[in-house]
């Protein structure tokens, strides 16, 4: 896989005009992590392909159900295949597709996941940014976006609108701050299931990918030496994983072949390694999606249905679905249970015309709506055809407010009280939902 690196110390640190030097409230940690997130959100590419998001999902839950978190983690994938993750403020914390397609190993992912969860933990970010005095979030966006970005002129560009001011106010994660990350994620990496080595092993694999040449991006914006894999390796010598994480290197290679566009000749990497190995469940899966993308439908079923897996009727249907094969696909994925597997079948109704069977199954997703919010549209928008007004506004309401876009989001939700009436069970919930917007300017 080939990295892009980019020179370009930690931008999230910084503290808005009208504060200098003071102590950042929670309130006001959410706030400022909300407008950055809306700011790199508009900027970068955010990935939207569900088995990332819904797969990661159980990643993070486990680790927030075992860290004493001050905020719930509000966790997204950027398309770019720079190796970076970062946390900010308020508990918002990204991960390239690049990352995720140079790990070998779920624990690897999940100690870096970790590590970023401690930094929130500890209030490294916060912290920084008491001590800053202002920040310019337009610039900070394009920081972000300058960093993730592959093409090098774009990325020039926006680097040089921003960098000079940005050298002066931006601070980096201490050696100490890494130490500490380290220790604390390490240790709540262990007792989600994962061990302890797995971040140890992520930075291993990354030094030596670079080959002693170019920094990577996530050992700018994290400080590295030996010492620190030492010790990681000396406490948790001897830890085991103790989770399932036999469906992560099919994601590796959804991150490698359909999101890493910059990997030069991924795909031919893949196709061969199947050509040499058709026994690989792996190899004949990234084989399969090559094949898909490239439109040889048939040659991409033939693959699947010769895989060993017992994901394999997932990854069937998914192939049916975009090949628009739906009574097919509704065969195959009827009887899974896994969100993924269930979101195909949703798809695969929706597409046949079963609406009311297809809204049934999103519905039975919603809780997954806030990761995917695709969900929530596909819901609203069934809903609606099919004569429920109050619950097609409402989850177009909830749809735009998970993508950010707070004034479609108030204009549906409006609509939906008042076609449930606003005495009703459903019109209170969305009006205690209306009351956390902000008031509308006079």
């Amino acid at each position: 896989m080939k990295l892009t690196y980019t020179f370009l110390t930690i931008i999230l640190l910084f503290i808005l005009p009208f504060r200098a030097y003071g102590t950042i409230t929670v309130e006001e940690e959410k706030k400022y992590g909300k407008e950055m997130y809306l700011q790199i959100a508009s900027s970068v590419p955010v990935n939207n392909d569900p088995y990332i998001s819904l797969y990661l999902r159980s990643v993070k839950e486990r680790l927030e159900s075992i860290s004493n978190l001050p905020f719930p983690i509000v966790f997204t994938v950027i398309n770019s295949p720079t190796v970076d993750a970062f946390a900010s403020i308020g508990g918002y914390v990204y991960i390239t597709t690049g990352l995720i397609g140079l790990c070998d190993k779920e624990e690897e992912f999940a100690g870096v996941l970790s590590h970023e969860f401690a930094h929130i933990i500890k209030r490294h970010v916060a912290k920084g940014m008491e001590k800053q005095k202002y920040i310019n979030w337009g610039m900070l966006a394009a920081l972000v976006a300058a960093a993730l970005v592959p093409n090098p002129q774009a990325k020039g560009a926006a680097l040089v609108t921003g960098m000079a001011s940005a050298q002066q106010m931006a601070i980096s994660y201490t050696r100490e701050n890494e130490e500490e990350a380290d220790a604390v994620g390490a240790f709540n990496a262990d007792k989600a299931g994962y061990g302890g080595l797995g971040t140890a092993d992520f930075l291993r694999k990354l030094r030596a990918t670079s080959g002693g040449k170019l920094v990577p991006q996530y050992l700018l914006t994290h400080p590295y030496h030996d010492e620190r894999i030492m010790k990681i390796e000396n406490d948790w010598r001897g830890s085991k994983v103790t989770v399932d994480t036999s469906f992560f290197p099919f994601l590796v290679v959804r991150a490698q072949t359909l999101h890493d566009r910059a990997g030069l000749g991924t795909e031919e990497i893949w196709i061969n390694r199947y050509l040499k190995n058709k026994a690989d469940p792996v190899s004949a899966y990234a084989a399969a999606l090559v094949y898909s993308s490239k439109g040889n439908i048939e040659e991409s079923i033939r693959i699947i249905n010769d895989i060993n897996s017992p994901f394999k009727n997932i990854f069937l249907g998914e192939i049916l679905v975009n090949a628009n094969k739906y009574k097919e696909a509704i065969v195959v994925l009827r009887n899974e249970s896994n969100p993924i597997g269930r979101l195909y079948l949703a798809k695969a109704y929706e597409g046949s015309g079963e609406r009311e069977i297809a809204a049934y199954t999103y519905l039975g997703l919603r809780n997954y709506g806030n990761t995917y919010p695709e969900i929530y549209y596909r819901l609203g928008m069934l809903s609606g055809v099919m004569g429920h007004e109050g619950m097609g506004y409402e989850y177009l309401g909830r749809y735009y407010m998970e993508t950010g876009r707070d004034d479609l989001a108030r204009n549906n939700f409006e609509k939906a009280v008042n076609r449930y009436g606003i005495n009703t069970k459903e019109g209170k919930e969305i009006l205690r939902i209306l009351d956390t917007f902000p008031k509308k300017k006079p």
